[in-house]
């Protein structure tokens, strides 16, 4: 590559999913505008956040709620987009093939026959009191609840509520300090998305045009090298160099991918858990099958999570703006357990929920979509890597220059919650650089 073909940024952000959207955002209100580069490997931004249009029927990539602190982290970058908290006070739970009344808020918990007094009061103190605790990142879900309720029933039910949040679709999957704080968050307020996340993906793209973030897409990064002035390959264009480098939503084997291709040092001094080098967290993936209907056959049964199978159905249309007057949109999920149900088991499955809950739902069929296995964390804070404190910093060792946000990055949150905190902290270290 000429130097006379070389472009010189201040900042590049590879990646524009959410993650990539966050930190340009954050970086150009920092550095100011005309600073930052935002590169898309795709033709569009969004990642996992896309929303696709079926004659006026929004459907996400499965099931996506807005937390709290997701909320709170974009009003303070000028975003604000419509979001409606759902009901679960009509919540339904499946179990034994058979739904009843559910116990997903406090008053139904109380109430619900499918445990005893004590159980309920049990899991009722659990569910209550839940927050960041960072001294169970050594104990995981499992351990627990088992040190904490009475009964496996007590535990199988509790786990079906703090489930239908962490998508883990066993305890014994993620580690407990962020099933605890992840559920507290989640206690705190829940937003359903007027329009899908394409909402969330413009405004977050318009406010970033608007601060003077140069978004390229069909920009695939091949390599990253760190040092003073951090160097930026291309597989088709003019390479970048920069002051400051953040890989942005990209998995941690994907970062690892573009920092070994640099040939700089070795891969070990690629991103790493900080307290058990080496031991990678597992990636989570889930079942999804995204449904639109013209019109809902049993509207008293929007909202079911099963007990003591890891299923989920919720149409999300009664609560944000997805569909046309009178259409539906309806998401419906099986969480990975380990089981290792083939993917034409598991469609069989969520069909089998779906004609218990909206029988005739055949009959008003718009569309409908399978996902065997979209990526829901790209790696799960497990005990064994130390919960959510053994997650590395956006720092990357012996990358001077190259930073790392996504939702395997940093101390704090799960799902979108964990890809803004990091995305923000990354973008005020690279910024620092400048």
């Amino acid at each position: 590559m000429s130097a006379r073909a070389e472009e010189r940024w201040d900042a590049v952000v590879v990646g524009a999913g959410l993650t990539g959207l966050v930190t340009a955002v954050r970086l150009a209100r920092t550095v100011g505008p005309g600073r930052v580069l935002l590169l898309e490997a795709g033709g569009e931004p969004g990642g996992r956040a896309r929303t696709t249009d079926h004659h006026g029927f929004r459907l996400d990539l499965g099931p996506r709620a807005l937390y709290h602190t997701t909320r709170t982290r974009l009003h303070a970058l000028g975003i604000r987009v419509p979001a409606h908290e759902p009901d679960l006070a009509g919540a339904l739970a499946l179990r034994d093939g058979t739904l009843h009344p559910g116990y997903a808020a406090p008053g139904p918990l109380l109430r619900t026959a499918l445990l005893s007094p004590r159980e309920r009061l049990a899991v009722a103190r659990l569910l209550a009191l839940s927050r960041a605790r960072p001294a169970l990142a050594g104990l995981d879900a499992a351990t627990w609840l088992a040190d904490r309720l009475p009964t496996e029933r007590a535990r199988e039910a509790a786990f079906a509520v703090l489930r239908i949040s962490a998508y883990t679709g066993r305890p014994g999957m993620i580690a407990a300090d962020a099933l605890a704080a992840h559920f507290a968050e989640a206690r705190r307020g829940v937003g359903y998305v007027d329009g899908g996340w394409r909402t969330l993906v413009d405004a977050l793209a318009l406010r970033a045009r608007t601060l003077g973030v140069h978004l390229r897409t069909a920009g695939r990064v091949t390599a990253v090298e760190g040092g003073p002035h951090p160097h930026v390959t291309l597989a088709d264009g003019p390479s970048v160099r920069t002051r400051s480098v953040v890989l942005a939503g990209l998995s941690r084997p994907a970062a690892e991918r573009l920092l070994s291709g640099a040939g700089q040092e070795s891969r070990s001094s690629a991103p790493q858990q900080t307290n058990r080098p080496g031991v990678p967290a597992a990636p989570l993936r889930t079942a999804c099958l995204d449904v639109a209907l013209s019109r809902l056959p049993s509207p008293d049964r929007s909202l079911v999570y099963g007990v003591d199978e890891p299923l989920y159905l919720s149409v999300f249309s009664r609560t944000a703006r997805l569909a046309p007057d009178g259409g539906a949109v309806l998401h419906l999920v099986r969480h990975d357990d380990g089981s290792g149900l083939g993917a034409s088991e598991v469609r069989k499955r969520l069909y089998e929920l779906l004609d218990l809950c909206q029988p005739g739902w055949r009959e008003v069929l718009v569309h409908e979509r399978f996902l065997p296995a979209i990526t829901t964390m790209t790696a799960v804070p497990e005990a064994r890597t130390g919960g959510l404190a053994g997650r590395p910093g956006p720092r990357v060792p012996g990358r001077s220059g190259v930073f790392v946000a996504g939702d395997w990055v940093g101390p704090a949150g799960l799902l979108a919650d964990a890809c803004v905190l990091s995305g923000e902290r990354a973008a005020d270290e690279a910024a620092a650089r400048l």
